[in-house]
């Protein structure tokens, strides 16, 4: 199997990240009107449908992620969470803090926050709950999480621009092309460099050669188990 590696922008250096993170799931939310019987002047309430059978995963460390865009409600927020099932008769995950179906919704230090304030955690309209000691503290929902990819191309591309002695970790890789800016394979040494330093990334070169027009360097490379 080839090699992959964490995916970066070879001309910049900087890591290529996705927002699009495999296996995050949200969860259907709601907010409710007023509720009877609570304290709707200071509170807004709303609801988190939890899928069938999920009960035994809401404790310390349960995460939710959320859509909710703004709202100009000077509030705080409480939610309370459904289970999925088909009975007509509603059924809540009891907060086991006060044995009642409510979880108010508070900032990671535990202060408060009102809704109209939940953009400024940086996120239009996603968040995170995560549950702890009988609240959820919300976080932005946007994450995001490092590409991996074959790591041919930019091995090859890294080990080309690399000078001996500008790599803290491995002082004596790379074949610095910027060197050879104005030779070729038949004077300089470039051929025997670019043999050397691939063989010793486990690469094999098969192909080099100069595009007379452009002075481009154009390589031909396989890994030896790839």
């Amino acid at each position: 199997m080839a090699r992959q590696d964490i995916q970066i922008d070879t001309n910049f250096g900087e890591l290529e990240t996705a927002e699009n993170i495999v296996g995050k799931s949200y969860y259907d939310f709601v907010l409710l009107g007023r509720v009877d019987g609570l304290d709707n002047d200071n509170f807004c309430y709303g609801e988190i449908l939890i899928p069938k059978g999920f009960e035994k995963r809401v404790k310390d460390g349960f995460q939710v992620h959320i859509r909710l865009p703004y709202k100009p409600l000077n509030k705080e927020l409480q939610v309370r969470l459904r289970m999925d099932v088909e009975n007509s008769q509603p059924e809540y995950i009891l907060n086991q803090t006060t044995n009642r179906p409510w979880y108010r919704v508070v900032l990671p230090d535990n202060n408060m926050i009102r809704v109209a304030q939940y953009r400024t955690l940086g996120s239009e309209e996603v968040y995170n709950f995560t549950l702890k000691e009988g609240v959820f503290q919300i976080y932005s929902g946007h994450e995001t999480d490092l590409l991996i990819q074959a790591s041919l191309p930019q091995n090859q591309n890294f080990l080309l621009k690399a000078t001996a002695g500008t790599l803290y970790q491995h002082p004596l890789t790379g074949v610095g092309l910027i060197d050879f800016l104005h030779g070729n394979f038949e004077n300089s040494g470039l051929a025997a460099k670019l043999q050397k330093e691939f063989e010793a990334d486990n690469m094999i070169v098969v192909n080099a050669y100069m595009n007379s027009e452009t002075g481009e360097l154009l390589l031909e490379v396989k890994e030896k188990n790839g």
